[in-house]
């Protein structure tokens, strides 16, 4: 009990990390179908969606702001590592990713359980769905995958 309140008094005052929220019910919904293309890339939107969830950005990198979703949460049976927007300076609108999972086993995941496929793009670790989004290599043994647009 009082080791609780230690850490709730200490997550408070900013110098020991409080976990990220869980996320809603609306996560699949939401950010899966953006990620996929089939929505709007409003960054705004996405920013505020996230800050409700998960709390503040923890950085700014890349015209992006990243989010730490929770350590075993899952999108399309991937595990997430990482969420991102686009920042309110960038030229592009853009929504994405980090998988737990390589570009190999997230390509698969996608096909079996999205039915959808990612063909080769810029050589075979860069792949574009038909609907325009992009699954990649991340960091060797990760993937990201993403949604982007062209600010108008």
């Amino acid at each position: 009990m009082i080791k609780n309140i230690v850490i709730l008094l200490l997550a408070a005052w900013g110098s020991f990390p409080v976990m990220a929220a869980a996320a809603p019910t609306t996560f699949d919904p939401v950010i899966g179908r953006a990620l996929l293309c089939y929505d709007q890339i409003d960054p705004v939107y996405f920013k505020d969606y996230l800050i409700r969830f998960y709390k503040t950005p923890y950085k700014t990198e890349g015209e992006a702001y990243w989010f730490k979703p929770d350590p075993e949460q899952k999108l399309h049976d991937l595990t997430l590592a990482d969420i991102f927007v686009s920042t309110e300076g960038s030229r592009y609108a853009f929504l994405g990713v980090v998988f737990k999972e390589s570009l190999t086993e997230a390509r698969k995941k996608m096909q079996d359980l999205k039915g959808i496929s990612f063909l080769p793009f810029s050589g075979e670790t860069v792949l574009r769905s038909a609907q325009g989004s992009f699954l990649l290599e991340y960091n060797n043994t990760q993937s990201k995958l993403y949604c982007l647009k062209h600010r108008r």
